[in-house]
């Protein structure tokens, strides 16, 4: 092709162009042929002389594209709630794809005109400039996917996430296949819906996930937090503490694969924080007041599934670490109770460090060797010590080296 500027018949051209555009942003087969003599177009249309035709060629093409989501709008609510999630998806599919498409052949007019014409981040960021970002020059990619949140998630928002959310709950509720109000979604229906909410504004530099978080993520949480209270409540009145805790362990590792099935990844912990919040921290009266009949017991399971629970609560697991080296002293007293004859001292030695080695093994394997429970044993074992310590030991410092070193 020719790279001289000449004039151009901007209607004309345009009209050859506009039909490769709606067959690129529909996703249809566009020859190769056809897609050069377009590139072409585009070309022309930016250096055109006298005048170069860009801005005219931007705004048509943004007109076009604003039409087309119009009409797309009017398709996906044409099946009805029943279709509306597949519809939406379907129709994201393929316009996401196009407008990739779209963006490329566009390159020209993105790349020498568009970028020169955008003030630079520096300059919105620390200048006096006052910039409306809204009205801003975007690239063909990014003007197609603003287009497309403004005409299609914008006025769909509250239908889309009602029936995510309700599709969701089903899932929760181990049906086959996640339901809506009106029937069965695949789960990679609701999981490109919800994606579509992120890669919609995926260009961005700053506040990617600003839509995401606002239309989807915030009432999500918040319909999670209800469910699991209501969950919590219920399995309190009917379970043992042993099954409540074995079972919210369970909801917790179901809801965490649940995220990852639908889920953006920034989601995932504070999915998790919430169930833990709603199942664990409002109910800490109640775990607490189990933990030392637990302890005094060695409810070797009972103890790993509360501290489990336990741990990543803001300072939820101190009773536990009370109750446990509160334990621990008591049986270390207990092991040196009694003690008589020559060998008082030997005996003290022999069963403090019997007492320690057991619960090190104890706390190993139930607390994961958490360093506040070792710390815990620690402290426990030194207590034994002071209270215990008979007075002929004072003159065997050996023994005293014996006992503390491990401790």
């Amino acid at each position: 092709m020719s790279l001289k500027p000449k004039r151009v018949d901007f209607d004309t051209t345009w009209a050859s162009l506009q039909e490769t555009v709606k067959g690129v942003i529909t996703f249809k087969n566009v020859q190769r042929a056809t897609w050069n003599d377009r590139f072409t177009d585009v070309y022309s249309l930016c250096v055109a002389y006298p005048e170069p035709l860009a801005d005219k060629l931007y705004s048509e093409t943004k007109k076009f594209l604003e039409e087309h989501v119009e009409t797309l709008l009017k398709e996906v609510r044409g099946g009805g709630e029943h279709n509306l999630l597949s519809a939406y998806h379907e129709a994201w599919k393929q316009f996401s794809r196009g407008i990739d498409y779209l963006h490329m052949l566009y390159s020209y007019l993105n790349n020498q005109h568009i970028r020169k014409q955008k003030i630079s981040e520096a300059e919105l960021t620390y200048g006096s400039l006052s910039i409306d970002h809204s009205e801003t020059m975007k690239e063909i990619g990014e003007l197609g996917l603003d287009i497309w949140r403004r005409q299609m998630i914008e006025p769909l928002k509250h239908d889309l996430v009602a029936l995510l959310l309700n599709g969701i709950r089903y899932d929760r509720l181990g049906e086959s296949g996640s339901k809506t109000a009106g029937g069965y979604q695949t789960d990679s229906t609701l999981k490109g819906v919800i994606n579509s909410f992120v890669e919609v504004e995926d260009y961005k530099k700053k506040g990617q996930l600003d839509l995401y978080e606002d239309i989807f993520e915030k009432p999500f949480l918040a319909a999670t937090g209800d469910y699991y209270n209501a969950e919590a409540s219920k399995l309190l009145q009917d379970e043992s503490i042993s099954v409540y805790m074995e079972k919210v362990i369970q909801r917790i590792e179901n809801e965490n694969k649940r995220s990852r099935k639908f889920l953006y990844p920034s989601s995932f912990q504070k999915v998790t924080s919430e169930c833990e919040q709603r199942m664990v921290g409002d109910h800490l009266g109640v775990l607490h007041s189990e933990c030392k009949p637990m302890v005094a017991k060695e409810m070797i399971k009972d103890l790993a599934n509360m501290y489990r629970l336990l741990k990543p609560i803001t300072s939820a697991q101190q009773t536990l670490l009370d109750e446990v080296q509160a334990h621990i002293k008591t049986q270390g007293l207990d092991a040196i109770s009694g003690l008589k004859g020559d060998t008082m001292a030997q005996q003290f030695v022999e069963n403090v460090l019997a007492v320690h080695k057991k619960y090190l093994d104890m706390l190993k394997d139930v607390f994961q060797g958490d360093q506040a429970f070792i710390g815990a044993l620690d402290k426990a074992c030194n207590a034994v010590i002071i209270i215990g310590n008979p007075n002929n030991l004072q003159r065997h410092p050996n023994y005293l080296l014996a006992i503390v070193t491990p401790c």
